[in-house]
């Protein structure tokens, strides 16, 4: 049984963000934990537009790659209002990110972590405003 609702994924959207900002303070200089906390607010923005779209369509992107795709559907189906549009590139560069940040391939700054989290806690506010 497939137990996954929009609520849900606001929670964990919102439970992964609040786990990156606790590893934001603790990361400083660390490249390390800067990239922990990346792929903790990737993980975040991912669960919101789970959100979103399971709201709208009743079913979330599959494959990450498909994740800027169907934030792109709810736009193009007038789901979000225009001035949301511009979260697509958030999206985009989540995904473009998210196996660096998961699997240590890439190395993070604190400046980005710090965006990371800013960028999540804005998209998981538009996730609430919608889904929420």
């Amino acid at each position: 049984m497939n137990r996954d609702s929009p609520a849900r994924a606001l929670k964990e959207a919102e439970a992964w963000l609040v786990s990156a900002k606790h590893t934001l303070v603790e990361a400083q200089d660390d490249e390390a934990l800067s990239g922990v906390c990346c792929a903790q607010a990737i993980h975040g923005i991912i669960r919101a537009n789970d959100a979103l779209t399971l709201k709208f369509f009743g079913t979330k992107a599959t494959r990450h790659d498909d994740v800027p795709l169907t934030f792109a559907k709810l736009a193009r189906e007038g789901k979000i209002e225009k001035s949301d549009e511009a979260f697509k590139n958030v999206l985009s560069n989540a995904v473009r990110d998210k196996s660096g940040a998961d699997y240590g391939k890439r190395t993070f700054t604190n400046e980005e972590a710090r965006r990371y989290v800013e960028k999540a806690e804005e998209f998981i506010g538009i996730a609430r405003k919608y889904a929420g």
